[in-house]
């Protein structure tokens, strides 16, 4: 079979980039590994950033919209805790599932083809398997296959656990904690989704002992518990006539591990520039690649902290709520981060000096 463009993965970067190039008039089609589309491990926490884009792409309302975030507590090591935000809906969350099959349906209206259970067992230049095709895409998510393959460079990994519990909590706020005795490489969460809570945390090792050691911690039971893998790191955009999106290509804040904006994003650049994959790096890079970058460098501070150092973070956060209510931007984080360091110079430069020596 000859197509114009193979996609490997249907995640929400595949359907988003098969929904744009189908309706511009090329022959795409979706190989995806999994029976059904939208089976991820997925906090849900988005912008209006992403609903905006999203339903930009879709060229239609989502339904995919399940609960409204106004703030969140931030719970330090010795238990104490702040909130932030509260004046208004500051983000959304989604179910993972209809997000992802709302674009793979858009995407098939408009012409997209997709195999299901489809595992490529051999990648060739212009032909996976049976399929050739003329530019081929990796929409595969960390461990992609078509990086590997390519030789697109390495990232490394974050594992990720999430479950489903029944919680007496204010649906209203998402709880992070931050304590290196629970996750030492990241952080846990709590994300309310209206009926029920999803529940998880990501680190490097140890993943089921220490997720199993928070929920008792929460003294919850937890269900439809789901595993999965967080890349920190940005790959080569691009290799010839093959190209790497989303998680793919390593476009995940370091931070939150947030991968969603990118993945749209990536999608949404590389259609407008289609063929010409160098200046699809380029507009990527302009947009959200420099703040990967700064979030990247984040996260290599966050690694060097201690739970004293959190705590320590504790009385100056609390003290510059209001820079963080008015700054705070979950897909560009750094935007706070710089204001915080403006208005905290002594703290900052006790911390750097610490870290230093």
């Amino acid at each position: 079979m000859q197509f114009d463009v193979a996609i490997i993965g249907g995640g929400i970067a595949g359907n988003s980039l098969a929904n744009i190039l189908s309706k511009k008039g090329y022959k795409t089609i979706v190989m995806e590994k999994n029976a059904e589309i939208g089976n991820k491990v997925c906090g849900g926490l988005v912008s209006e950033r992403v609903i905006n884009l999203y339903e930009k792409i879709l060229d239609s309302k989502t339904n995919a919209i399940i609960n409204e975030i106004r703030g969140a507590y931030i719970i330090f090591p010795d238990k104490k805790q702040i909130c932030i935000g509260g004046d208004k809906t500051h983000a959304y969350v989604i179910d993972r599932k209809l997000f992802d099959n709302e674009m793979a349906e858009m995407a098939m209206s408009s012409g997209a083809e997709y195999k299901l259970k489809f595992r490529v067992n051999k990648i060739r230049k212009n032909k996976c398997d049976n399929i050739n095709y003329k530019w081929l895409i990796g929409a595969d998510g960390a461990r992609s296959t078509v990086a590997k393959k390519f030789e697109m460079g390495k990232v490394e990994y974050l594992n990720a656990i999430q479950g489903e519990a029944k919680m007496n909590i204010d649906d209203d706020f998402v709880t992070v904690f931050i304590d290196k005795k629970i996750s030492p490489d990241f952080f846990a969460w709590i994300i309310p989704t209206g009926n029920i809570a999803r529940v998880g945390l990501a680190t490097k090792e140890n993943l089921r002992i220490r997720f199993n050691k928070f929920i008792k911690i929460l003294n919850i039971n937890v269900s439809n518990i789901k595993v999965g893998q967080i890349p920190i790191g940005m790959r080569r955009f691009y290799r010839g006539n093959v190209a790497l999106i989303g998680d793919a290509c390593g476009l995940v804040k370091a931070t939150s591990g947030g991968g969603i904006y990118g993945a749209l994003l990536s999608s949404e650049l590389l259609a407008e520039n289609f063929g010409n994959f160098k200046q699809y790096k380029k507009n990527f890079m302009k947009t959200f690649g420099k703040e990967l970058k700064k979030c990247l460098f984040a996260r290599k501070i966050f690694l060097k902290l201690n739970n004293k150092d959190f705590m320590d973070f504790y009385k100056n956060v609390k003290e510059n709520i209001e820079i963080i209510n008015k700054y705070g931007d979950i897909d560009y984080p750094s935007n706070v981060i710089k204001k915080f360091i403006i208005s905290n110079p002594k703290f900052i430069i006790e911390l750097l000096w610490k870290l230093i020596t």
